[in-house]
């Protein structure tokens, strides 16, 4: 199933949302870095079930879309640690 980048199921739009307001917190603690990473599993668990071997390149297009994000990044670590890598690497 090909979709173009503007249209998005309500799973995905949903996980956007998230990064988008995923924002390194001034206080950091072991309690946020903990919920990061598995909120960033989540969000992996949610790209592979539906894009499956294309999920490691939409979360490197979620990072580009939040360069800044932190998360977007833990996302898409989580993917690639999972061996969703993209095609000819």
């Amino acid at each position: 199933m090909q979709e173009d980048e503007g249209s998005t199921p309500e799973k995905l739009q949903a996980m956007l949302d998230v990064v988008a307001r995923c924002e390194p917190s001034s206080g950091s603690g072991q309690a946020d870095v903990g919920r990061l990473k598995a909120d960033a599993a989540k969000a992996a668990n949610v790209l592979i079930e539906f894009y499956g071997d294309a999920a490691f390149e939409r979360a490197r297009l979620i990072e580009r879309r939040s360069p800044r994000s932190h998360f977007a990044r833990m996302v898409t670590a989580e993917i690639g640690r999972r061996g969703r890598l993209p095609p000819g690497s």
